[in-house]
């Protein structure tokens, strides 16, 4: 005889309860019916269970949204800080070189101050790259366009620090008026 829930041979006919699943056997006896009994090696894998709260995000093949954008972003950084570096030398240049030797070439304390601006923009251009690179580890696999692009946006918010302490300080010595020392009349 054989249970009827999870069909277990039974050890005896008159048994009440299933050995293998616990089920009540009816009383009625089951005619038994020959079976070809065939053995079949099941190899229990171990199955892990994790809850849905715990399980990472699937990370993209190749390089993603992330990782274009920390690398974009850490590229005109690094465009900004020459620009800026252009325009420095321009303006210094102009204070080295007369007017009346080049009268149209550009410069002053203008063409600083917007390297001053171009150099802090080159900063937040580069603190971005940063944030987003962050992001591209977490959610991405690790590929070489991202980490080009956080050698470059370390490289950019330097290039554009530098500059921007050297000319806040040239425009501070700008600023002062020159006064020769009191000597003797």
């Amino acid at each position: 005889m054989f249970c009827p829930n999870c069909g277990e041979k039974l050890d005896s006919p008159n048994q009440r309860f299933c050995t293998s699943c616990g089920s009540e056997i009816g009383s009625t006896p089951f005619p038994e019916v020959p079976q070809i009994q065939t053995e079949e090696n099941q190899v229990s894998t171990p199955v892990s269970l994790v809850p849905v709260s715990e399980s990472k995000p699937i990370k993209a093949e190749g390089p993603g949204s992330y990782s274009k954008r920390v690398f974009a972003f850490a590229f005109f950084s690094l465009v900004l800080a020459v620009i800026g570096f252009v325009l420095e030398f321009l303006a210094f240049f102009r204070f080295i070189i007369p007017i009346y030797i080049f009268p149209r070439l550009p410069g002053g304390p203008v063409l600083l101050t917007i390297a001053l601006v171009i150099h802090f923009v080159g900063i937040i251009f580069g603190i971005v790259s940063r944030i987003s690179s962050s992001k591209a580890r977490k959610l991405e696999i690790e590929n070489t366009l991202e980490k080009v692009g956080r050698v470059f946006a370390i490289l950019g918010i330097i290039a554009n620090f530098i500059p921007l302490v050297i000319i806040n300080i040239v425009l501070l010595i700008i600023s002062v008026p020159f006064s020769p020392p009191p000597g003797p009349l």
